[in-house]
């Protein structure tokens, strides 16, 4: 029997979350890279949409985003195409296939930037050069360490937002961590919960995989 595009994506979703580190993690991705799109779609992949609405939402005055860990650019894209922003747009992710899927798509990007998010998060971009920080799907288990986010934040003006999307606290041991680790961030007045949203990131798959869109405000 032939394998369908949801079964496809669902077995590659659970194998760049599940694998042994992230260096498997990216293999992964660079062999999905020429499909993923497809097969997110086929599991109606929500993260991108909800971001790029929270986006929408606090655009007013934005001049330049770093969208990280684009992978094929889907929230950049929707960041441009449906909400029409205009201004400076920069992607980053540490794979090369998924970076060369989001160029293709020619929604006027300034800079591709590869490069591999470590534990400390420094980036190589100048610090506070950005109004809005972007990222969907890329915290989670195998990807950015939790810890990252205090060097990420650096790269955005104060008084600047960070939009990001990760799974609820009682998804696995990486969320769980990442919501402390945050919540301590917020308890030092190093960042302010401007708002935050829950939804079903993969409507179509057959486990349930709820996620939340946050909004941070770097002080």
């Amino acid at each position: 029997m032939e394998i369908t595009k949801r079964e496809l994506g669902q077995r590659n979703r659970k194998n760049v979350v599940k694998c042994k580190n992230p260096k498997k993690s990216q293999e992964t991705y660079t062999g999905w890279s020429k499909t993923y799109d497809e097969e997110l779609d086929a599991l109606n992949y929500q993260s991108p949409q909800y971001a790029a609405k929270m986006f929408g939402k606090y655009s007013d005055g934005v001049k330049a985003v770093l969208d990280i860990g684009t992978g094929t650019g889907k929230a950049a894209e929707l960041i441009r195409k449906k909400y029409g922003y205009e201004g400076v747009l920069d992607i980053l992710d540490a794979n090369l296939g998924m970076l060369v899927q989001a160029d293709k798509k020619g929604f006027n990007i300034r800079n591709i930037i590869r490069h591999w998010v470590d534990q400390r998060g420094d980036l190589p971009v100048k610090d506070e050069s950005y109004d809005v920080i972007t990222c969907t799907g890329s915290f989670g288990p195998n990807h950015i360490p939790v810890t990252a986010l205090t060097g990420l934040i650096k790269s955005l003006k104060h008084g600047s937002l960070f939009i990001l999307t990760v799974g609820i606290p009682e998804n696995n041991s990486y969320t769980l961590e990442f919501h402390r680790f945050l919540h301590n961030m917020i308890d030092a007045k190093e960042v302010e919960l401007v708002e935050k949203e829950e939804y079903q990131n993969f409507p179509n798959a057959l486990d349930e995989v709820v996620h939340v869109v946050l909004v941070l405000k770097r002080s």
